[in-house]
């Protein structure tokens, strides 16, 4: 009776590390998408910051609020789209990028555009941060 009560224990025991292992190893697999995401939205946070940088007006901010909120908006969509291969989602994210830069050309002065596309050159040239 003892020697069944410890195999059964050692079976218990054996069921619980087996489980355990394939969700100990899909852990890391799970933590690049987190990173890939933080970069994604840092660029677009970098570009939103650069723009809030150049002193507009209460007009110009309520406009470029509403601007951001449509392109978040539309980047989930193409983000979440399965139906897209990883290269259909990077031209539609290339469309939509240039879409909302020319919505915010058309809001900005001359000289808020030259002070953007020089904070947008300068982020270029930089190296990108290390994870």
């Amino acid at each position: 009776m003892k020697i069944e009560r410890i195999f059964g224990g050692l079976v218990s025991m054996g069921m619980v590390a087996a489980l355990a292992v394939p969700v100990a190893l899909a852990k890391p697999q799970a933590a690049p998408a987190p990173q890939a995401h933080s970069k994604e939205m840092g660029m677009h946070g970098g570009l939103q910051a650069a723009v809030e940088s150049l002193n507009l007006t209460d007009e110009q901010k309520a406009k470029v609020k509403d601007i951001f909120a449509d392109a978040k908006t539309k980047h989930q969509a193409v983000s979440n789209d399965t139906s897209l291969s990883d290269e259909q989602k990077k031209a539609k994210m290339k469309e939509l990028h240039n879409a909302t830069m020319a919505k915010l050309n058309e809001l900005l002065t001359p000289e808020q555009q030259t002070e953007l596309k020089s904070k947008m050159e300068a982020a270029k040239a930089k190296p990108p941060a290390q994870p």
